[in-house]
């Protein structure tokens, strides 16, 4: 199934449509066809259309200071901001964005919660640690104890870390947690936590374009631009499947 949830979004992503149009345009010889593709090609690169679609999938969690919590039982972190690679034999972990990560050992030491959960996402294909175990080897080396963090299950994405993060409190007794993931992801990982009975309080984080503004390299399209658009459009699709699926 992890196969199919990667493959599907390309369908009717900017990249895939494009591609579709191209093709129906050639084959038709309707080359108003064609030219729409290069329009939605055009749109889908500029930064501000980007930035638009981004503050939208931001707006519903924005940023929250820790003096806005309470206590809890626990914290988890849900995986997806690693990218470990092996070279020469040794393994080397990149950071995509660290935000999640530093935001649960923020409420740790804080003292808002007692326990400090991470999730064990790995791909299918993949035959490196799971991301879980890394982020707590680096938790461990910078101070917290070993005995205040849990791993859950090895997940391939958020419905399964969902499942796997109710089975881990549920069998440590754990009610209330504070649910730690980007700003964007978190619409979808609410609900699918809810949708397992588990009482969470957001704490978002990752901000990708809250607070950001506008300039004149807004409107000049860039692969980057055309990168984010896509990646926002495949996070629309996610929150879509997974309201149809609840309904």
């Amino acid at each position: 199934m992890i196969y199919l949830h990667k493959l599907l979004p390309l369908i009717i992503s900017p990249l895939g449509l494009v591609v579709f149009l191209i093709i129906t345009g050639i084959c038709l010889r309707r080359w108003w066809i064609t030219t729409l593709s290069c329009f939605v090609l055009l749109l889908s690169s500029l930064p501000i259309t980007a930035q638009f679609i981004w503050q939208d999938l931001e707006k519903q969690y924005p940023p929250k200071t820790l003096s806005e919590f309470g206590t809890y039982d626990a914290v988890v972190v849900l995986s997806g901001m690693l990218s470990p690679f092996e070279h020469s034999g040794t393994l080397h972990v990149e950071w995509g964005d660290p935000d999640r990560f530093f935001a649960g050992i923020d409420v740790l030491k804080s003292g808002k919660a007692p326990t400090l959960i991470f999730t064990r996402g790995k791909m299918p294909w993949s035959s490196l640690p799971a991301e879980g175990e890394l982020l707590k080897a680096k938790a461990v080396e910078l101070g917290i104890n070993e005995s205040q963090i849990l791993l859950s299950n090895t997940v391939a994405n958020t419905a399964e870390e969902a499942k796997a993060v109710a089975q881990l409190i549920s069998a440590n007794g754990i009610k209330r947690i504070v649910l730690i993931t980007s700003s964007f992801h978190m619409p979808r990982a609410k609900l699918l936590f809810d949708k397992q009975g588990i009482d969470s309080v957001p704490f978002a984080t990752d901000f990708r374009a809250t607070g950001q503004t506008l300039s004149w390299l807004s409107f000049l399209p860039s692969a980057n631009g055309f990168s984010r658009t896509s990646e926002g459009i495949r996070e629309y699709i996610g929150r879509f499947y997974y309201k149809l699926k609840f309904a």
